[in-house]
């Protein structure tokens, strides 16, 4: 938009005047709007930047379209009117958008309104040098000649979609009260205010009269940001609410850190059915807008069937939203401040039409740079028809495309490489509407809707350049663009893949190959359960710290199992929400991260390896040899040694992974994703080892179960199972009696 003050015709590209009519000039052509038609009217279409109502002013200094002031710079105002704010754009049903755009097209600013509104039919077009006449619709006036019209409050959704239907199927995909892309609000009969109602909101004086519209916060503009989300009714107000009877979702199936990085958009819209716009280049100097480029073939017009999903981004505080993340082709000019400017519609079309005799196109209105001779070409171009331009102390030209900025260095070489100017800054417009039924959201089916081998949220291809070196779009995959390395694609699909579906099967087989060998090979030795326990193997705090290591452990597994296989039906049974069970889970991980700390302090000396242990090991401790083999042992065989130790082990390994996905929400996500495998893996790993375990410490081994009850057992047992350490038993009981009081003795 022109500046007020300016000093040389080359400063000024659009002013006000030119903005509100900009568009198709065809009186008939009304298939897209002016810049002005989406516009109320009132405000800077009204009066200038003084304050003052541009035809009263025009009319009465009539130099000023003369000079370079960019209010009134070659403008008509003071035959063609200013556009007043119109109420009935909003509030009339049955309101003629298309015959706005054509007066304001026309340049019939003053009569655009009562056109539309079926008032007057307006006659004559001042574009045409006319002065154009109404004759008033006069059943609509009483005889006292004020009028009756069936107005609607709040606004009809259909008039809301004079504007945003046509814009924003173009910056998302979106449609309203379509069969094709449907929206489960439009179906239960909810209309744009519900969500968007007028502000009144006292702290900030504002007043429904004012007209101010609750928003929400739209990344690509800065439009009032100060009012974002101001009595803007979001996913959560309505459904933890209940308002207007909306369903109050319990999400007991997600993942609670889901719902904390995951807007409700990513899910519930899943895809859009419209084809939105990939990007649009203005090498020619006007805009060409491409419609979505993926899936190939990629549609064939904007606003067309064609399904396809969004991108996704994530906002300050690291939420992950689906946005449609738009490209942009076009010329720069550095000056000597340093900063680029982007080049006007008319200078654009000068340096193109400098550079098409030697670029050739194959279509002269989409010419589509992309090899570096090309753009050189274009370049040089630019370098030659910006000489002399007063907007610029300095000529240098630059090219922004696919995140990569080109220009030309002193020799005239191309110089290329990563968009460090303000246009190498990429946004996506946001995706909230045409929300899908529940059945068809994301995680409906289970997490392979997202973490499938070839689901779109990881692996779907998102275009980052229309136009690569081969003149086709260059894709990178999905996860890329919020911050997934590749490495954490395969390392998720070991998870999803491999991991979850047959841990079930692997820890089945387990116990079925520990049923054989009990069926095969039978308790080892005999049982001395009912021989008086004399001997201490465990003290009380011994005893304690296994009992709260194997009840903790017991919890985790547990819940771990509800997470591991999102088992909705026993995380309802036994947790009033997901939150809960994930904080018993931590409770009861550090609890036994604790007990094992204590444990391995406990039972380090005793779980040192000695010499005897390499027969136990040969011998395979006589659980596969027969139940007479005799092994020898101390207070702790080799194999308890061996599983101390690999527990110990694995209790460091879950603690530390454990404690970080504790503060998960905080990590990056290729860490996040990585500890969660980790933290699986040996998860699985830990339960086999510990059901092999309790195996071995109860039915393979009577008397066992026994001494971590009341801590004691037989002598028979303790010769029978850890003879090394029963022989240290009797020499210290030698000792003592050898130190004891003669009269003792006797």
């Amino acid at each position: 938009m022109a500046k007020k003050k300016n000093e040389h015709p080359d400063q000024i590209d659009l002013t006000t005047f030119e903005w509100i009519s900009v568009g198709p000039r065809d009186p008939q052509g009304m298939n897209l709007p002016t810049c002005g038609s989406c516009h109320p009217g009132g405000g800077g279409l009204e009066f200038d930047r003084d304050g003052r109502r541009y035809d009263t002013r025009l009319k009465a200094e009539p130099q000023l379209a003369q000079t370079l002031d960019g209010d009134y710079y070659q403008s008509q105002w003071d035959k063609t009117g200013v556009v007043e704010a119109d109420c009935l754009l909003c509030h009339l049903p049955g309101y003629n958008f298309n015959e706005r755009t054509r007066q304001l097209k026309m340049l019939n600013y003053k009569w655009a309104g009562t056109a539309a509104s079926g008032i007057g039919q307006v006659s004559g077009f001042v574009r045409e040098g006319q002065q154009p006449k109404v004759t008033y619709n006069r059943r609509l006036f009483n005889d006292d000649g004020k009028i009756v019209l069936d107005l609607s409050y709040p606004p009809p959704a259909e008039n809301c979609v004079f504007c945003h239907g046509i814009s924003d199927v173009k910056k998302r995909g979106f449609s309203w009260n379509d069969r094709v892309n449907h929206d489960v609000h439009n179906a239960q009969g909810m209309n744009c205010a519900h969500c968007h109602p007028a502000i009144e909101d006292p702290a900030r004086k504002i007043t429904k009269l004012q007209h101010q519209f609750a928003k929400g916060d739209e990344n690509v503009s800065t439009v009032r940001d100060d009012l974002d989300h101001v009595g803007f009714r979001n996913c959560q107000a309505c459904h933890e609410q209940g308002y207007m009877g909306a369903p109050r979702p319990q999400h007991l199936s997600i993942r609670p850190n889901h719902l904390e990085k995951l807007a409700c958009e990513v899910c519930h819209i899943p895809a859009v059915h419209r084809a939105g716009f990939e990007g649009f280049d203005v090498t020619t100097g006007a805009m060409v807008n491409y419609p979505t480029m993926v899936p190939p073939p990629g549609a064939k017009k904007i606003g067309e069937e064609f399904t396809w999903r969004p991108s996704y981004q994530r906002d300050e505080k690291g939420k992950l939203w689906p946005v449609n993340r738009f490209k942009s082709v076009f010329f720069t000019n550095q000056d000597k401040d340093g900063i680029n400017y982007p080049l006007f519609a008319r200078e654009l079309k000068k340096g193109y039409d400098k550079a098409k005799e030697r670029l050739q196109p194959k279509n002269p209105q989409k010419p589509e740079l992309h090899t570096p001779e090309q753009i050189r070409i274009a370049l040089l171009a630019f370098q030659e028809t910006l000489q002399g331009n007063k907007r610029f102390q300095q000529v240098k030209p630059f090219f922004h495309k696919g995140g990569m900025m080109y220009y030309l260095d002193d020799k005239g070489e191309l110089v290329s490489g990563p968009d460090t100017t303000w246009a190498g800054h990429s946004e996506g417009f946001n995706i909230n509407h045409n929300v899908a039924p529940a059945s068809l959201a994301l995680g409906a089916r289970g997490c392979g809707d997202c973490h499938s081998t070839e689901a779109h949220m990881f692996k779907g291809q998102i275009v980052t350049d229309m136009f690569g070196p081969d003149g086709k779009p260059v894709t990178i995959s999905s996860g890329r663009l919020f911050g997934c390395q590749p490495w954490v694609f395969y390392v998720n699909q070991f998870h999803q893949t491999y991991l979850t579906p047959y841990v079930s099967i692997l820890l089945l087989l387990l116990v079925f190959g520990l049923t054989l060998h009990y069926t095969g090979q039978g308790p080892k030795g005999a049982d001395f359960t009912y021989e008086p326990a004399t001997i201490e193997r465990f003290n009380l705090t011994e005893r304690w710290t296994h009992l709260i290591r194997m009840l903790s452990f017991l919890v985790l597994a547990f819940t771990g199992y509800i997470f591991f296989f999102n088992n909705v039906t026993m995380l309802r049974m036994f947790f009033s929400s997901p939150a809960v069970a994930v904080v018993v889970h931590w409770v009861a991980g550090l609890i036994f991260v604790a007990a094992g700390i204590v444990a391995v302090a406990l039972w380090a000396k005793d779980a040192r390896f000695a010499p005897y242990d390499r027969e136990w090991l040969a011998k395979r401790g006589g659980y596969l040899g027969g139940k007479e083999v005799e092994v020898p042992a101390g207070r702790l065989n080799a194999g308890q040694k061996i599983f101390l130790w690999f527990t110990a082990i694995l209790t460091l390994i879950m603690g530390l992974t454990g404690i970080l996905l504790i503060f998960k929400t905080s990590l990056p996500l290729s860490l996040s994703c990585l500890l969660s495998t980790i933290h699986g893996f040996f998860a699985v790993v830990f339960v086999a080892a510990v059901i092999a375990h309790a195996y071995l410490g109860t039915i393979a081994n009577p008397g066992t179960w026994r001494a971590l009850v009341d801590g004691k057992v037989s002598r028979s047992w303790a010769r029978k199972h850890h003879s090394e350490w029963y022989k240290e038993i009797v020499a210290r009981e030698e000792q003592e009696k050898g130190a004891a009081p003669p009269e003792e003795k006797a």
